[in-house]
C-alpha cells in the first residue's frame, strides 16, 4: 500500500472514530460569518448576503419599492443596507420565524430594520413555516432571486461601516430572552 493511500485511509478512519459515541450535535447560535447556519428555537437561519444598497441602481430600486414614503429619504450621511435571510424548518411541526432584528456595530450603535409595505415581494415577513419547508418559498420572487433570501432593509449612518465587524442579531417574540447572531461579511 502506498504511503499516500495509507494516509488517506488513516484520515478517514480518524473521522469515523470521531463520529462514534456522542450522538448529540451542538446547536450553533452564533455564526462567525454569513456562511454558517445558526439556530433559533427549532429553525435554522442563514444570512445569504449583506451589502450596501444604491437607491439609484435599477435593481436596488426594486428592493426599496416596499419602503414607506415617510422612510424613503436618506440624510446625506445615511445609507441603505440589506440583509438577505433564509430559514428552514427541519421539524415535523409548523414553526414561527424570527421577528426581532438589530444590527450592532463595535461602538454600541444599534439599528433596526425599516418596516416594509405589503407591496414588496422581496421583504422578509415573520410567517409560519410548514414542516420541512424553507422560507422564502422557492416559487416566490425572493425565492427565485440569486440570493434566495428575503431582505431586511436598514437605514444606517455611513460611518457604521467604519465600526466593523457588524453583528446581525435576531430573536423571536415567541422565545423571550433567546437570540442568535451572525457576523456580517461587510
Amino acid at each position: 500500500m502506498s504511503r499516500r493511500l495509507l494516509l488517506i485511509f488513516l484520515a478517514l478512519a480518524t473521522l469515523g472514530l470521531g463520529a462514534c459515541g456522542d450522538d448529540e450535535v451542538e446547536t450553533v447560535t452564533k455564526g462567525e460569518s454569513e456562511a454558517v447556519y445558526v439556530t433559533l428555537g427549532d429553525v435554522q437561519y442563514q444570512v445569504q448576503l449583506s451589502r450596501q444598497l444604491n437607491q439609484f441602481d435599477a435593481g436596488d430600486r426594486d428592493l426599496l419599492a416596499g419602503v414607506p414614503d415617510a422612510e424613503r429619504r436618506l440624510a446625506p450621511d445615511e445609507i441603505w443596507f440589506g440583509v438577505w435571510l433564509r430559514a428552514q424548518n427541519g421539524t415535523e411541526v409548523p414553526q414561527g420565524l424570527a421577528d426581532e432584528f438589530v444590527i450592532k456595530d463595535t461602538i454600541g450603535g444599534e439599528f433596526k430594520p425599516v418596516a416594509m409595505t405589503p407591496e414588496s415581494p422581496f421583504a422578509y415577513r415573520p410567517v409560519e413555516v410548514a414542516p420541512g419547508e424553507v422560507y422564502p418559498v422557492v416559487q416566490s420572487a425572493s425565492g427565485q432571486a440569486p440570493t434566495t433570501g428575503a431582505v431586511l432593509l436598514f437605514k444606517m449612518p455611513v460611518r457604521t461601516l467604519d465600526f466593523r465587524p457588524l453583528e446581525f442579531e435576531f430573536g423571536s417574540s415567541e422565545l423571550p430572552g433567546k437570540a442568535s447572531s451572525v457576523r456580517l461579511d461587510v
